[in-house]
C-alpha cells in the first residue's frame, strides 16, 4: 500500500503488468491508495487480509478466477456489499458487459480507457458511496437512539408499577397490625393500581406480538360472532375506566342511535380496540370535558365516533400516530404505556374488515372514527 494520506483505498486486479504500473501511477499521483492483484483468488486473498477497500477494479479475463468470479464472492459477504465494483474488458469482449451488468456491477471501462475517463468513473462512484454511507450513518444512529428510548420507555412501565407493588405488600408485611382500616385501604388500592397497569402492559405487548406474526388474525376468525355493537361499547368504557385508573372521573355521554346494531366479530378483541381508543381520550380530558361517544348506521356499516375536548394533535404527530411505539411529546403530557395502543386498535378493526380514522384540531380535541361491516341475519 502506499504512504499517501488519503483514506481512499482502490484495489487493482488485472493479470497486465504494464497496466497494473500504469495504473497504480495514476491513482497514487490523484492521492488514492493502492492495492494491486494479478487475479480475482490475490484478490480475495488481500480482502481476507487486509480488509475492504473503498472500490474495486477488476478485469474481466483472468487466470485463476477471473472478474466475475471474484464479483460474485464479493456480493456474498455482507460487509462487502457496499463496495463499488467496476469491470474492465477489451473492446472485443463486448459480449462481456451484458453479463456484467445482469450481474449487478456498478459500472463498466472498455480498454484502453482515457485517464480522464478512469478519473471521473472513479470519484463518481466513491462520492456515492459517501453518500450512501452518511445517509446509513443517520439512519442506524436514529435506529439506535430509538431502540434506547424504547428500551427505556418500556423498562420505566414495567418497573414503575412492579416497584409500587413490591413497595406497599413490604409495608403491608411490616405495619399491618399497626394500621388502621383506612390506611390499609390505601395500600390496597395502591397495589391494585400498580397491578392493573401492568396487566394491561402485558396485555397489549401479548396482543401487539399475536398481532404482528398473524396469530391474532387466526384467533380472531375462530372468535366470530353476532353481537351488538353496543356491547363492545359499554364493555370498552368499563375497560377504559380500568386503563384509565387515574381518570376514572371523565364524563362521558354515549347516544345510540341505532341499538340493535349488529356485527360480525371477536367481541373480546374489539371491546380491547375501543377501549384503548376511549382511554386515549380519557387520558387527554378533564373532569369537566366530557366525552361524546355517537353510535349509528348507514351505508351498510356501524358507524361510531368518540369524541374528546382534549388538547388536540399537532398535524405532524397526527400523521404517525398508528405507528406502534410513537407518542407524541410523551414528556409533556406525561403519557403512560409504550405507545401501542392505537396500533393495536387499528389492526384489530382492519381484521374485522373495518377502519379507524383520527382527526384533530389543535386547542378543539381529537375525534376517533370507526366502521365495522353490518350484520344481518340471512
Amino acid at each position: 500500500m502506499s504512504a499517501s494520506n488519503s483514506t481512499e483505498t482502490i484495489l487493482f486486479v488485472d493479470d497486465n503488468q504494464a497496466l497494473q504500473r500504469s495504473v497504480e501511477r495514476l491513482l497514487r499521483v490523484e492521492g488514492f491508495q493502492v492495492i494491486l492483484a494479478d487475479d480475482g483468488t490475490a484478490a480475495l486473498n488481500i480482502l481476507n487480509k487486509e480488509g475492504v477497500p473503498d472500490l474495486i477494479i477488476s478485469d474481466v479475463a483472468m487466470p485463476n478466477m477471473d472478474g466475475f468470479e471474484l464479483f460474485e464472492e464479493v456480493r456474498q459477504r455482507a460487509e462487502w456489499l457496499n463496495v463499488p465494483f467496476i469491470f474492465l474488458t477489451a473492446r472485443d469482449q463486448m459480449k462481456d458487459l451484458r453479463q456484467g451488468y445482469e450481474l449487478g456491477a456498478d459500472d463498466y471501462l472498455i480498454k484502453p480507457f482515457e485517464q480522464e475517463r478512469l478519473l471521473l468513473v472513479i470519484r463518481s462512484k466513491l462520492k456515492r458511496r459517501a453518500e450512501l454511507q452518511e445517509h446509513l450513518n443517520v439512519q442506524q444512529a436514529a435506529i439506535d437512539a430509538a431502540k434506547r428510548e424504547l428500551s427505556m420507555m418500556v423498562a420505566h412501565e414495567l418497573r414503575t408499577p412492579l416497584v409500587s407493588i413490591t413497595m406497599v405488600t413490604d409495608i403491608l408485611s411490616r405495619e399491618f397490625d399497626r394500621m388502621e382500616v383506612n390506611q390499609a385501604k390505601e395500600m390496597v388500592e395502591m397495589m391494585h393500581s400498580g397491578s392493573v397497569r401492568l396487566n394491561r402492559l402485558v396485555e397489549q405487548m401479548v396482543m401487539y406480538v399475536q398481532l404482528t406474526s398473524g396469530a391474532l388474525l387466526t384467533a380472531i376468525q375462530s372468535h366470530l360472532r353476532p353481537s351488538y355493537m353496543r356491547e363492545a361499547v359499554i364493555g370498552a368504557v368499563d375497560r377504559a375506566r380500568q386503563f384509565s385508573y387515574r381518570q376514572q372521573d371523565i364524563p362521558l355521554r354515549y347516544d345510540e342511535h341505532d341499538p340493535d346494531a349488529q356485527i360480525m366479530g371477536d367481541l373480546a378483541a374489539l371491546k380491547h380496540a375501543l377501549a384503548e381508543l376511549l382511554s386515549n381520550a380519557m387520558a387527554f380530558s378533564t373532569p369537566k370535558n366530557e366525552i361524546e361517544v355517537v353510535q349509528w348506521s348507514a351505508d351498510h356499516r356501524v358507524w361510531l365516533t368518540i369524541t374528546d375536548q382534549g388538547p388536540g394533535i399537532e398535524p405532524e404527530h397526527l400523521a404517525r400516530v398508528f405507528e406502534p411505539f410513537y407518542q407524541a411529546n410523551r414528556t409533556h403530557y406525561e403519557q403512560q404505556g409504550i405507545g401501542i395502543g392505537l396500533a393495536l386498535s387499528q389492526g384489530i378493526i382492519q381484521v374485522h374488515g373495518g377502519t379507524l380514522e383520527l382527526k384533530s384540531r389543535v386547542g378543539v380535541g381529537t375525534r376517533a372514527t370507526v366502521s365495522l361491516p353490518i350484520w344481518t341475519k340471512a
